[in-house]
C-alpha cells in the first residue's frame, strides 16, 4: 500500500512540475514573442517514449522488452525536435536510419542489459552500430556530395563533416585491426 501511495505522489509531483514548466514556457513565449507550440510539440512524442522506460524500470527484469518501443518512440521525438529547432527537414532522406535500425538496436541492447541477456545486448549493439554506419554513409552521400540541406557550404560542412569522416575512418581501421572474439 505504501508503494502505491509513493508512486501516486511521484506521479502527481511529475504532473505538477510539467504544468509549471509549460506555464513558464508559454509565459516566456508571450513576453518574448515566440511560438511555444512550434518547439514543444515533439515532446508529446518524446515523453511517451520515455514512459516506456519508466514502465521498464517499474516492472523490473520482466519489463526489459519495453526498452524497444521506448527507444524507437523517443528517437523519433528527438529527431523531430532536432528538425524543428534547425529546420533541416531534408535530412529525412537519411535520418530514418537513426529510427531503424539504430534505435531498434539501442532498444534491444538496453533490454538485453536490463534483462541480463548478454547475447541480446551484443546483438542490439551490433544492430545500432550498423544503423549508425548506414546513417553516416547516407549523410556523407546526401550532404557532402549532393549538398541536400546546404550544410556543406556552412561552417558545419566545412569543418564538422570532414572531421566526422576522419573519425569514421579511424573507427573502421580500429575495428579491422582488433582481433575477433569467437
Amino acid at each position: 500500500m505504501v508503494d502505491n501511495e509513493r508512486a501516486r505522489s511521484i506521479g502527481v509531483l511529475a504532473v505538477g512540475l510539467g504544468l509549471i514548466v509549460l506555464g513558464i514556457l508559454f509565459l516566456a513565449g508571450q513576453l518574448f514573442g515566440f511560438n511555444v507550440w512550434g518547439v514543444v510539440w515533439p515532446f508529446f512524442i518524446i515523453v511517451p517514449g520515455l514512459l516506456f522506460f519508466v514502465g521498464m524500470v517499474a516492472l523490473g527484469k520482466n519489463g526489459a522488452p519495453l526498452a524497444i518501443p521506448g527507444s524507437i518512440i523517443t528517437m523519433i521525438g528527438l529527431i523531430l525536435l532536432f528538425q524543428v529547432l534547425t529546420g533541416l527537414w531534408q535530412m529525412w532522406a537519411y535520418i530514418w536510419a537513426l529510427v531503424f535500425p539504430t534505435s531498434v538496436g539501442i532498444g534491444i541492447a538496453i533490454a538485453g542489459l536490463w534483462g541480463d541477456d548478454p547475447r541480446a545486448a551484443r546483438a542490439g549493439g551490433t544492430t545500432a552500430l550498423i544503423g549508425l554506419v548506414i546513417f553516416l554513409a547516407f549523410a556523407v552521400f546526401f550532404e557532402l556530395l549532393l549538398n541536400l540541406s546546404g550544410l556543406r557550404s556552412g561552417p558545419l560542412g566545412r569543418i564538422v563533416l570532414p572531421v566526422l569522416l576522419i573519425g569514421a575512418g579511424v573507427v573502421t581501421l580500429l575495428l579491422a585491426l582488433l582481433p575477433r572474439r569467437r
